[in-house]
């Protein structure tokens, strides 16, 4: 239905909610309801501005200023500093950097451990410095800087888009501080470590995690890196000089330019310090080992799939402009293509446009973002051939025969694309592809085939990121397509058996950055669970939940299971009907609902209490059949309303690769120390169920909405509910 604050597809079963409650939440009313149109910005103006910094830059600015360590405004500066080269995203010199002494960086490690800033609430004046570079003459300027080192060649898109997306965000970010002062949260104020991404670092940094953490008083050290990390230092100038210019705690900020080595030694010191990070999967567990609170968005090989008979002149531009979009430096360009009976004709045809520009300030004139810059690097990669393409561009293609590859490597900034042949799309291959995305969890699966096979893998992965293309309008579907601000929520999820060794929490775009180190305060859950399980408004036939929380003893632990519950009953509602020009549904969602079963299991030392509200959730919803428990032979329990099965850990270790996702109690210490013990509630919920959206390429697609809304992937509250839409 859709109203006049948000669109909801949802059941009469429920009741009623306050549209904004637990807004910061993915999910719920109150969230959905911050999804808006909003308003563009001039790109024309700012393409040209742009332009004219590029033109201007002199390639000596950045020796003659280097990359320096900057702490509460003041650059450290020390004799036993060490200087490197810094590169571009080709390998290529392009300025220096001062590498901090120990001795700097233990100034840094002291300063995180004891800054506190008087008052949290800087949303006004952070803010007002946001306005100036994403709307006012710095937006020209960061975009320039970062077509200069990354040689990103739609940086005009990125700005739009984060003027979007942050007026979302700003507003989740006012209701968990709203919760703060009402004594429901307390967030956790302990310095925020900011690894940069190259491609999306002026929405993804500089407005997502260092602009959100400090307008509610969370201090931000970011971190260097070993490439492309010239413009990320300098949008941290400007802004010191901006938090100077308007009265805001410089110690809020803070850049340390230093070693590896120096970086893992500082985390390691920081105890207690969340970490936000955009990258490899293998880098963010290298990075967890020091730093546990790690919130990692992590990249996988994004698949587009196309139908016999569908590969048309319109599909193959699809295809090629998903591959090679930003010189294959977006996290959603296309890596691995399913084309039943592909040869290496037809694979060749798809790069019949190709081109090639001279550097991006061809492309940003040209308005194009899809074209390469360069040739490969050399050697190609064992297994890949390169295609002939008459010196347009250079691609290396890897066929795989009738089987999706075994192992596949991201080979990022380099265009590689590996081809899944199979005869047919049938049942047998199709189970084989959907047991591989979920086994490579991919940022993005394009579709362009019928609603009845997309619904098939949609309704048998785990995704975030789902496009059906409308061939019949001549719209197909690519990777690179998501709109956060839109409703088409994003996110880089690790496949869910490597959650725990890559991120705190699956980080979901849009989101209140600092709620991922935010916890609900002791007082409030105590209060909030003494109310009689009768006045929770849970529906009828879930007689088995109230039986687990007569496990819960603890008032804290009690109300936390109600605070799950509130959120379960809010956020199934779902899906949710996003906006733009595209047509998309948002919300949980099911585990995979083939191959999806989940896995408790409790150790001899397991508590129950603790255990109760891992079950919940399940037990709660339509999920319930999708659990299993395992439990070592020592415990005597009984769940209500599951089985447990009572198996060694030798037994168990032989049949843990069967399962979409393991949860494992007690907690290894590592784990315990990378959350806190009462998360908000979408973050705990993040950890068990899938979570996303699905679009049409299509405007107002009723047709889509009627095939998709459907779907048994939603999660719904289960009991009378659940049977009351059968």
């Amino acid at each position: 239905f859709r109203g006049p604050q948000f669109t909801v597809i949802c059941s009469r079963a429920h009741v009623c909610l306050p549209p904004h409650a637990m807004a910061y939440n993915f999910a719920t009313q109150g969230y959905r309801s911050f999804i808006k149109d909003t308003p563009g910005i001039d790109t024309d103006a700012l393409r040209a501005e742009t332009i004219k910094r590029i033109e201007a830059f002199d390639p000596r600015a950045w020796y003659d200023v280097p990359m320096e360590t900057i702490l509460s405004g003041d650059v450290l500066r020390s004799d036993a500093d060490g200087s490197a080269v810094t590169v571009d995203a080709f390998g290529k010199e392009n300025g220096r950097q001062v590498l901090a002494a120990p001795g700097s960086v233990d100034r840094v490690i002291a300063h995180v451990k004891s800054f506190q800033v008087g008052d949290v609430d800087q949303r006004a004046k952070v803010r007002s410095i946001e306005e100036v570079f994403f709307k006012g003459p710095l937006a020209a300027e960061i975009v320039a800087h970062q077509a200069l080192d990354f040689h990103k060649q739609d940086g005009i898109t990125e700005i739009e888009e984060s003027v979007q997306a942050l007026l979302v965000e700003r507003q989740l970010n006012d209701a968990l501080i709203a919760d703060e002062q009402a004594g429901k949260v307390a967030i956790g104020r302990q310095a925020a470590f900011v690894g940069c991404v190259s491609n999306f670092t002026n929405f993804l940094d500089l407005c997502r995690k260092i602009l959100r953490n400090m307008e509610l008083g969370v201090p931000v050290v970011v971190l260097s890196r070993s490439n492309t990390t010239q413009h990320m230092y300098r949008y941290v100038v400007r802004l010191l000089d901006l938090m100077r210019e308007r009265g805001v705690p410089l110690g809020l900020c803070t850049y340390c330019s230093c070693s590896i080595a120096e970086q893992r030694r500082l985390l390691a010191a920081c105890e207690g310090s969340p970490m936000y990070f955009t990258g490899s999967r293998e880098v963010a567990s290298r990075i967890k080992e020091v730093a546990p609170k790690l919130m990692a968005s992590t990249g996988g090989p994004n698949t587009m799939v196309v139908a016999p008979g569908c590969f048309s002149s319109e599909v193959a531009a699809a295809a090629r402009m998903s591959n090679l979009i930003e010189h294959k430096g977006q996290c959603t360009a296309l890596r691995h293509l399913v084309l039943p009976g592909a040869s290496e004709a037809s694979v060749t045809s798809m790069y019949a446009g190709a081109s090639r520009v001279s550097g991006v300030d061809e492309s940003l004139r040209k308005k194009e973002f899809s074209a390469q810059l360069k040739g490969l690097a050399k050697p190609i990669a064992p297994g890949y051939s390169v295609l002939d393409l008459g010196g347009a561009a250079e691609v290396a293609v890897r066929h795989c025969g009738e089987h999706p590859p075994a192992e596949i490597d991201e080979q990022w900034r380099e265009a590689y694309l590996d081809v899944t042949a199979p005869k047919s799309l049938d049942p047998a291959f199709l189970g084989e592809l959907t047991a591989w995305l979920n086994r490579e969890q991919p940022i993005s699966l394009a579709l362009n085939c019928d609603f009845a096979l997309a619904r098939e893998l949609f309704e048998n992965t785990s995704l975030v990121v789902y496009t059906v293309g409308r061939l019949d309008q001549h719209k197909p579907a690519l990777t690179a397509q998501a709109r956060p601000q839109d409703g088409e929520c994003f996110g880089e999820f690790p496949p869910r058996r490597q959650l725990e060794a890559v991120t705190a929490f699956p980080v979901i775009i849009p989101s209140s950055t600092p709620g991922y180190n935010t916890a609900y305060t002791p007082s409030f859950l105590r209060g909030h669970g003494t109310v009689p399980v009768q006045q929770w408004g849970l529906p009828s036939g879930l007689e088995a939940c109230q039986e687990l929380l007569g496990l819960c003893t603890g008032g804290e632990q009690r109300g936390y299971c109600r605070v799950l519950l509130d959120y379960l009953m809010d956020a199934t509602r779902g899906p949710h009907r996003g906006v733009g020009s595209r047509t998309a549904l948002f919300g949980l969602q099911r585990p995979p609902l083939r191959g999806g079963v989940c896995c408790l299991r409790l150790e001899r030392s397991a508590s129950l209490q603790e255990a109760a509200q891992y079950i919940l959730p399940f037990a709660a919803t339509t999920a319930k059949e999708q659990l299993v428990i395992s439990a070592d032979p020592s415990c005597a329990l009984s769940i209500p309303g599951f089985s447990v099965v009572s198996e060694s850990k030798e037994a168990f270790a032989a049949s843990e690769p069967g399962y979409w996702s393991v949860v494992s109690l007690p907690r290894a210490q590592a784990v315990a120390a990378a959350t806190p013990e009462f998360p908000l509630a979408a973050h705990f919920v993040s950890k068990l169920f899938a979570m996303g959206h699905i679009k049409s390429t299509l405007t107002d697609d009723a047709a889509f909405v009627d095939a998709f809304a459907s779907s048994p992937k939603w999660l719904k509250m289960g009991g009378q509910a659940a049977r009351s839409r059968m």
